[in-house]
């Protein structure tokens, strides 16, 4: 299907619970997710590490392509291509115009959540870890930010990022095991003394 058909068909009737369901949790995706970011790492430093590596390649990799491809985003597409077509939209939510493709909140949500099911041992954790990244994405769909390709391509790039990244998680997870950022940096400190008694 052309994209602006696709994007159609991706909407169902919008409703209130769904509006500010999906404004929620698209919040997954942005800024927010590197709060989560920074208490991970000072809860274990191997995890923290490793998934703010992946988030921070993800966003480079994100504003690199979005520049490339300057796409519109469905708000100025359907403007400039479709002017007799209504776009769905959430009442109230800013919509933007261009940097399209990618999507980067899809990008930030499948390298945390994928990154995390990398390290979880639980199915069930790693079942909800992928519906939250599911619907962080659709979200970007429901709000009318993204196409059906910008979300597509946003979580291959983040279980890209987080998977090349995982190498690096084992390496510190073997060295410093669940230890956390204060932990480690205690450590480091006590063998420099060591090295280097007054």
């Amino acid at each position: 299907y052309p994209k602006e058909e696709l994007h159609l068909m991706m909407h169902p009737h919008h409703t209130p619970f769904g509006d500010l369901f999906f404004r929620y949790t698209t919040e997954l995706g942005g800024p927010f997710i590197y709060l989560l970011l920074l208490f991970i790492l000072f809860r274990n430093f191997a995890a923290g590490t490793y998934l703010i590596s992946s988030n921070i390649a993800g966003l480079i990799i994100s504003e690199t392509l979005k520049h490339i491809f300057a796409a519109p985003r469905p708000k100025l597409f359907f403007e400039n291509f479709h002017p007799d077509l209504i776009l769905p939209s959430v009442p109230g939510y800013e919509l933007w115009l261009t940097n399209s493709f990618p999507s980067g909140h899809t990008i930030s949500a499948f390298a945390l959540f994928f990154g995390l099911t990398l390290i979880s041992k639980s199915r069930w954790l790693n079942v909800l870890f992928f519906i939250l990244a599911a619907l962080t994405a659709y979200s970007r769909v429901y709000l009318s930010m993204h196409f059906a390709i910008d979300i597509l391509a946003g979580s291959a790039i983040g279980v890209f990022c987080a998977w090349i990244f995982y190498p690096t998680f084992l390496k510190l997870h073997s060295k410093w095991n669940k230890r956390s950022l204060i932990q480690v940096i205690k450590e480091n400190n006590n063998s420099k003394d060591t090295l280097n008694p007054k």
